[in-house]
């Protein structure tokens, strides 16, 4: 037997099939960010090893990905922080991050291929990673960096990948096609190529890569001119939040948020965008009733923008109808999404506000990421329209804008723009009673979301 080889054992997990829509692709990513070993076997399918050799297996195509975690894998990695910065790296996504009640850290990420996976840390792992920035692999350089994130997002909003595209790939006509100064530009592609994104060869000559046709991707929201650009400008207001915790976005751009939205159509349906299938993608999760779905016929999703959650609860719940709720510009986009779901004819919308009075009634209303937009006291008066609505049984149920009491505290956009608040448990608990709701469930979900379960006080 080769020496340090495990040796096998009933039971032991030992092989694995990863489907993959592209197998290089996948293959690289494996081997950049856990660095698996890869070959080809006489077949031409292309198998892996760990790095300990104790599991392997092979990349399937013809398979679809798994894209909702049900049998939970996780691959352990020494140190959180250095695996989640290589997933993005790579070109994977990560889902979420989270403590376990054992203080092991646990998160999960999609693949190239849209397979959801895991990352494990053990609690041991942690003191080691926390020794002091040389010991855990922490860069501060590379953190402090801010010309590149500027570079791509100004490559990304003159179209530099599509110039490419089109045929303009020396640096003359790449500046006059994306009109630009010729120098400036070059300076700027110079700096991406020195990290991977783009290639220059022979001098002066650009052509396109991997990484750099992502930033043609719509989902990166990296156009300046957009609200990728309103945010990528909100963090220089950083200084203000955390002197005042209030937010500088009206310093910043003239406007408060909400209205800096209504006063720009495209950075509204950008926004909107963010919120739906193009930015969070298409929910594929169901949300857990303490009483279970049964008695669920009406749903109601406060400020559900253009419906995309919406649409897959009343997917998987036949017997249930749905009304939409948000205002006139996101409402009036969501007829697509729904048609497209099938649900069209079980949906109503309604254009307002969720601070005027809400459709009454309903058996389940549904926060999701609303509530992290808005400070305590806006809370509370979304929070009572909900309570005031819902029939004495009725469930008001939160996704976002609430996090467990020992979960660790985390720096969002939204805190910036709009002056929104993550409340912990016992925070929100304090906000819900003010608003005549009892908090009567919450905890992590099947889907890794923090799910926060309420009703009408009695």
């Amino acid at each position: 037997m080769v020496e340090g080889q495990p040796k096998a054992r009933t039971g032991k997990l030992g092989y694995l099939e990863i489907p993959a829509a592209d197998v290089t692709r996948s293959a690289e990513f494996y081997h950049q960010v856990f660095g698996w070993t890869m070959s080809v076997a006489a077949d031409d399918t292309v198998c892996f090893d760990d790095p300990v050799r104790g599991v392997s297996g092979t990349f399937v195509t013809g398979r679809a990905a798994a894209a909702e975690p049900r049998l939970g894998l996780y691959l352990t990695v020494p140190d959180m922080s250095t695996a989640l910065a290589a997933v993005n790296q790579a070109g994977g996504a990560v889902q979420d991050l989270r403590h376990s009640a054992t203080g092991d850290l646990i998160a999960t990420f999609r693949d190239p291929a849209d397979n959801i996976l895991g990352l494990y840390q053990p609690a041991a792992a942690a003191p080691a990673a926390a020794a002091g920035p040389a010991e855990a692999g922490v860069d501060l350089d590379q953190l402090l960096d801010l010309t590149t994130p500027w570079c791509l997002r100004v490559a990304a909003t003159v179209r530099i990948p599509e110039h490419i595209a089109a045929g303009c790939t020396e640096i003359a006509a790449l500046a006059a096609a994306a009109g630009c100064d010729r120098d400036a530009l070059h300076a700027v592609l110079g700096h991406l190529v020195s990290h991977g994104v783009f290639t220059e060869d022979p001098p002066g000559h650009f052509a396109a890569n991997r990484a750099s046709r992502q930033l043609a991707e719509p989902s990166h929201f990296l156009d300046l001119d957009g609200i990728g650009g309103r945010f990528a400008h909100t963090w220089g207001t950083l200084l203000d939040y955390v002197r005042t915790g209030e937010s500088a976005y009206q310093d910043r751009f003239g406007l408060p948020f909400w209205e800096d939205l209504a006063a720009h159509p495209r950075l509204a349906a950008d926004f909107d965008a963010l919120m739906g299938p193009v930015g969070h993608g298409v929910p594929d999760y169901d949300i857990e009733l303490t009483a279970g779905w049964d008695r669920v016929r009406t749903v109601v999703d406060v400020g559900g923008g253009t419906g995309a959650l919406l649409a897959s609860l009343l997917q998987r719940h036949p017997q249930t109808q749905g009304i939409l709720v948000d205002l006139a510009g996101p409402v009036a986009r969501s007829a697509e999404i729904m048609q497209a779901a099938g649900v069209a004819d079980r949906v109503t919308t309604q254009a307002q506000s969720f601070f005027d009075p809400l459709p009454a009634g309903a058996d389940l209303y549904v926060l999701k990421s609303v509530l992290n937009d808005w400070p305590d006291e806006p809370t509370v008066a979304i929070l009572r329209r909900c309570a005031q609505a819902a029939h004495p049984d009725g469930t008001i149920v939160v996704l976002g804008g609430v996090s467990a009491d020992e979960s660790p505290r985390s720096l969002g956009i939204d805190m910036l723009v709009a002056g929104g608040k993550d409340s912990t448990l016992t925070q929100f608990t304090e906000l819900a009673r003010r608003a005549g709701l009892d908090v009567i469930a919450a905890g992590t979900q099947p889907s890794h979301r923090y799910v926060v379960e309420c009703r009408p006080a009695r």
